[in-house]
């Protein structure tokens, strides 16, 4: 008996420490596995459908399930990129060779108007001190994307291998860490079922409601005479995930400077396209989408937010999937202790 004590003893110090150091080697890959497996659960109808066609064939389906999110979702996110990029690269160029000018033109009638409203006010604003701290952000983050651009291709080509395994082998990895669980069949079930739900409000919810919002707002730039519309758009999707002020840090400046340009019917028609498109997307479609998560909206606000200040851009999914997991384990618990 008290050999067996020593071998369990044992066995559980050595695997504690294989655990770490696995942890330690996975760490750089954490967000490419849980991205991978949050699009197999997205996508998991589809797959099963494609699997019927397929006649059963895992191998076959699972590549053209990859071939699908390729499609729905890498390759317009990369023309999206791709575009974003060349506005940026164009936007900087043009502001490097010191050509302010026409910036602190529209500075000077902004001036002008604020002091109709308040005479002797001045806003005292200049277009360098204004923009070289936006010109020396992007410098930086174009020489990491120039520099980074090998880690992203291994990156995407290591989350299609992942996604790939998790349509084929889908059901045995859930097999395996439920025999792995100490919790009953039920609760295993309902952790299971509570997470999907989150990972699929999450992105359907949150991060695609954001991507629609960035897409309508570079429309809107697009449409009502304003350029970069693609790049402002992405802007858009960023601070979309900031509650109630973000996207008024891109819609008030662009009316704003339609105003300075003298196109007032051009100011309505784009605050009544970016507003009306936008609490659509807040107040109709989001919810909806939001519904099935079982979190209260208070409780995913804050784990998104949370999420993100801990894992970066991973957290809008991380953020939910540990709320979740908490809510579930708290209703669980009474039963584990009685």
């Amino acid at each position: 008996m008290k050999n067996q004590k020593i071998q369990n003893g044992l066995f559980f110090m050595i695997l504690g420490a294989v655990v770490v150091l696995a942890a330690f080697l996975l760490k750089p890959y954490i967000g490419i596995i849980i991205a991978s497996g949050a699009l197999a659960i997205v996508f998991k109808p589809a797959h099963e459908k494609i699997l019927k066609f397929l006649k059963n064939r895992k191998t076959a389906a699972s590549l053209v399930s990859v071939l699908l999110v390729v499609l729905v979702v890498l390759a317009p996110l990369l023309l999206i990129g791709f575009q974003v990029y060349r506005e940026a690269s164009s936007l900087y160029l043009g502001l490097s060779n010191n050509n302010f000018s026409q910036f602190n033109g529209w500075l000077n009638k902004a001036d002008g108007i604020a002091q109709k409203f308040s005479p002797g006010f001045s806003l005292n604003l200049n277009a360098r001190e204004i923009l070289s701290p936006v010109l020396n952000f992007t410098v930086k983050h174009l020489d990491e994307l120039f520099s980074g651009a090998a880690r992203i291709l291994l990156s995407l080509s290591l989350a299609l291998i992942t996604l790939f395994y998790f349509f084929k082998e889908g059901k045995d990895i859930k097999k395996y860490l439920i025999s792995l669980s100490p919790l009953s069949a039920k609760n295993n079930e309902e952790i299971f079922i509570a997470l999907k739900k989150t990972i699929n409000a999450s992105i359907k919810g949150g991060i695609l409601v954001a991507v629609l919002q960035g897409i309508t707002i570079g429309i809107g730039f697009e449409i009502f005479g304003l350029s970069n519309g693609a790049l402002w758009g992405a802007v858009s999707m960023v601070a979309s995930f900031i509650p109630g002020i973000g996207l008024a840090m891109v819609i008030a400046p662009a009316a704003v400077y339609l105003a300075i340009t003298g196109n007032f019917l051009m100011v309505l028609g784009f605050l009544a396209w970016s507003l009306g498109t936008n609490a659509i997307l807040d107040y109709l479609v989001g919810p909806k989408l939001k519904k099935g998560a079982g979190l209260h909206p208070l409780l995913i606000l804050f784990s998104v937010l949370g999420g993100i200040s801990l894992f970066g851009a991973m957290g809008i999914l991380i953020g939910p999937m540990i709320a979740s997991l908490l809510v579930v384990l708290l209703k669980i618990y009474p039963e584990i202790i009685s």
